[in-house]
């Protein structure tokens, strides 16, 4: 079987057609262990669970352990389930070599689910991963849950506000991403507060949202940068006596500053080279952030390729120092915002 996505996972669970071996991982955490809940309970009947299902995190058994668990027959028919969490299979070839070897004869009983979340599978620069990737596509399924785009993710919020009995427009889902992130995880929990708030029947406006939402460190800091590009120093060093406040770090914090001109200097370069700002998802990770372009083309109208560059300087020379010198990282963003607002005017 191929390397599939969420589509072809949901098909199979919703057919009962399960592969004997599934490779679960990609960005959206969410998503992962959503379908491994799911997988789970089309699997697993709770009254055998304690014989038919078999968890194991990390390496904290050994590979030939956990095969052979999934040779074991399930009691009273059905499947077991064999789901082992961020195992380290790039540590060692003699694992992969073992795996391998397995899935030349699969148990027809068993379903093995090798899930992570904590450890990341980078098949491109990493032989031994996407060695693995390989060995689970051509035994079963090797699913790559991504995050969804920007548009996947605002009909989602509009069909979960709608089982909510509430009612919310998608040009307003789009500005809830924008402000409390693309996590999934954290969507649906501002939108359950937002709904809880708004009541059966009613609309969320986006003063609710402005009022009630958590904004995640990437929306409050762009914040900070839309008012250094206005230049407006009293407001952006509010922003940041806040966000000194709340203790966000300050690398942190630089970080998404520099986040913000880097889209913005994308965008530029883009334009300057005759093309329109949305191809940049061609050839960036905005996956699921679309808005960050939309907002960075808004934003760089004002400012000059040259100011951003020296801006990307700016940044670049206090990161060296907030990670290099034992100056008060505090002064020093509060000195770079100075600068930045400098090259604005």
């Amino acid at each position: 079987m191929p390397k599939i996505g969420e589509k072809e996972l949901k098909e199979q669970i919703k057919n009962e057609d399960f592969s004997p071996v599934y490779l679960i991982y990609g960005e959206e955490s969410y998503l992962k262990e959503y379908y491994v809940g799911k997988l789970k309970s089309k699997l697993v009947d709770e009254a055998f669970a304690d014989f038919n299902f078999h968890q194991y995190e990390g390496k904290n058994t050994p590979i030939g352990d956990i095969l052979q668990d999934a040779d074991m027959i399930p009691m009273m028919g059905g499947h077991t389930l064999v789901l082992v969490h961020d195992y380290p299979l790039d540590k060692s070839q003699k694992d992969i070599d073992a795996l391998k070897e397995y899935f030349k004869d699969v148990s027809p009983t068993c379903v093995i689910v090798f899930w992570y979340d904590n450890i990341e599978l980078d098949t491109k620069k990493s032989a031994k991963w996407r060695s693995v990737e390989t060995a689970f596509a051509k035994a079963g399924s090797a699913v790559n849950l991504e995050k969804r785009t920007e548009a996947e993710l605002a009909r989602l919020i509009v069909a979960s506000a709608k089982k909510r009995k509430c009612v919310i427009s998608t040009d307003l889902a789009r500005y809830l991403i924008s402000v409390v992130g693309s996590d999934i995880q954290t969507i649906f929990s501002e939108l359950e507060k937002l709904c809880a708030y708004t009541g059966e029947g009613s609309e969320i406006t986006k003063e609710s949202i402005d009022s009630l939402a958590i904004k995640s460190l990437q929306a409050r800091v762009y914040d900070l940068s839309k008012f250094i590009l206005q230049g407006n120093s009293d407001k952006a060093y509010s922003v940041l006596s806040v966000l000194f406040a709340q203790k966000e770090e300050p690398i942190s914090i630089l970080a998404v500053i520099a986040s913000c001109y880097i889209d913005m200097y994308r965008v530029k370069c883009a334009k300057s080279a005759g093309a329109n700002e949305s191809e940049l998802s061609n050839y960036f990770s905005y996956k699921g952030r679309e808005f960050l372009i939309r907002n960075a083309a808004r934003d760089c109208r004002t400012i000059s390729i040259e100011s951003l560059r020296n801006s990307i300087d700016i940044i670049a020379d206090t990161d060296e120092k907030l990670k290099s010198t034992a100056i008060d990282k505090n002064i020093l963003l509060e000195e770079t915002v100075a600068k930045l607002l400098m090259q604005r005017s």
